[in-house]
């Protein structure tokens, strides 16, 4: 009942509506994903540059950077600022970033890394990755254009990382949910199998994912992928109402538009139609892979 309780009512019904908003966030993501990317070491799965929502100050942050005092990066989605916090997340400096460029933006963040002792030039744009070419690439200002667009997506990823963190403590190898700046979708990677040097052999993913080439507007996912894939997909398993499969392309999954479950009037039935639509996912998708997950 308490997750139920803690679900945001989504309230636009139009949800492709929403994809201008998303990519001006997304854009501004990567001077926080750089923060960590620059100053932590790296990880094998690259998880240095990812981010985890703050629920109290509805905010994506970095990874934990630990200069004089523990300090996080983050974008908070209904001030669209970039705001430095410490672990009791409190405010240390803050940047509003409508009218303002990436390249200031960035020199925002060099500034509070002087601040703590750094050189700026030890925080730098991340370049293993390229986003889709925008206008905010050629210098074009951030803009928010509603603010209630920004409040509406806030309370995607609000919704995303509670219904994903429930689900993923349910499994003993399933990552930590975390928010990945290249295709900006909030997710977890189940290994079901491994292989004999305990690298993933069968995996299932389930996430919250911004509109892409998959689909128009934002969406939840479960995913699965096999080192060896020989799968038939001339029958699938049944999905609830308003999932469907994609097996198309090289992505092997079922979606959930963001407008099938924006369309229900009620908090409570909003997030029954999620939880049971990622649940019966991955159990869906086991059951192609033929395997079972081990439960934590």
């Amino acid at each position: 009942m308490a997750l139920i309780n803690n679900w945001k009512k989504l309230t636009n019904e139009t949800p492709k509506n929403l994809v201008n908003a998303m990519q001006q966030l997304h854009h501004a993501s990567q001077c926080v994903a750089a923060f960590g990317n620059s100053l932590i070491p790296k990880a094998s799965d690259d998880s240095q540059s990812s981010l985890n929502w703050v629920p109290d100050i509805k905010a994506l942050a970095s990874q934990e950077v630990n200069l004089k005092r523990r300090v996080r990066l983050a974008l908070v989605y209904d001030k669209f600022e970039l705001r430095m916090i410490n672990e009791n997340e409190n405010t240390m400096g803050v940047f509003p970033l409508s009218g303002q460029t990436k390249s200031t933006a960035l020199s925002f963040v060099r500034t509070q890394a002087r601040a703590m002792g750094l050189s700026g030039e030890d925080v730098q744009p991340i370049d293993h990755y390229q986003l889709p070419e925008h206008d905010l690439d050629k210098g074009a200002p951030f803009l928010m254009i509603s603010p209630e667009d920004h409040r509406e997506l806030a309370k995607y990823r609000h919704n995303a990382s509670l219904v994903l963190r429930e689900i993923a403590k349910m499994y003993e190898y399933a990552s930590e949910v975390a928010t990945w700046p290249h295709h900006f979708d909030t997710a977890s990677l189940i290994t079901v199998r491994f292989d004999d040097t305990s690298n993933p052999e069968k995996t299932v993913g389930i996430g919250f994912a911004p509109a892409d080439n998959l689909c128009d507007e934002p969406y939840f996912y479960v995913n699965h992928w096999a080192k060896k894939d020989n799968i038939s997909y001339d029958s699938l398993p049944s999905l609830p109402e308003g999932g469907a499969w994609k097996t198309d392309t090289d992505w092997k999954g079922a979606i959930l538009k963001a407008s099938a479950i924006a369309k229900l009037k009620e908090g409570t039935a909003q997030y029954e139609l999620t939880d049971q639509f990622l649940k019966e996912g991955i159990e869906a998708s086991l059951e192609i892979l033929e395997e079972t997950a081990v439960k934590a």
